[in-house]
């Protein structure tokens, strides 16, 4: 009876142990850290030849999504001026510029996650990131040098542990629909 009842006690507590095993594997991975990383680009017509070129020094920003709120109403407000069936071209092209300059002043302001500053070859990357959540990357440029740049890419759920490649392409309008 007593061997009956030293091996009932050791089968209980191998099988906790199983039990906490896989528990503690799942926790862990939840907790696995996860990242965004991409390289943004210009695409260029030159000489009939199509080439697809790094932009350098844009500052790229990592957002949660409710933090991007009032850019979004920025993005709106322009789409918005560009649906209206009978709209005047030339006060929708002003609008839509004044939008992208308060957008340009207003990214740095939000709360980001983290920042980033592409290299020579235009590439960015953002780690460590709290998986379960949407992410918002946005590149901005001011226009020193030119028109400003605005880029914005959508990220989907991160799940734990995963890695994220975006591109960022100065072609794709800043009022266009979020790419997930």
């Amino acid at each position: 009876m007593r061997k009956w009842l030293v091996c009932l006690i050791g089968l209980g507590m191998l099988s906790g142990g199983a039990v906490y095993s896989a528990q503690a594997q799942r926790l862990v991975g939840e907790a696995s850290p996860a990242g965004v990383r991409g390289r943004a680009t210009v695409s260029e017509a030159i000489n009939r030849t199509q080439a697809t070129n790094p932009v350098r020094d844009l500052q790229v920003y990592l957002f949660e999504t409710a933090s991007v709120k009032p850019f979004e109403d920025l993005q709106r407000k322009c789409r918005r001026a560009m649906a209206q069936p009978k709209a005047d071209a030339d006060y929708t092209y002003r609008l839509c510029e004044a939008a992208l300059a308060e957008a340009v002043q207003l990214i740095p302001t939000l709360p980001a996650v983290a920042t980033a500053k592409t290299g020579a070859d235009g590439a960015f990357s953002f780690d460590h990131l709290a998986p379960g959540k949407l992410y918002h990357v946005i590149g901005v440029k001011s226009g020193e040098d030119g028109s400003p740049i605005v880029i914005v890419v959508k990220t989907a759920r991160l799940r734990p542990g995963q890695q994220v490649v975006v591109e960022l392409s100065e072609n794709a309008p800043w009022t266009g629909p979020a790419i997930e």
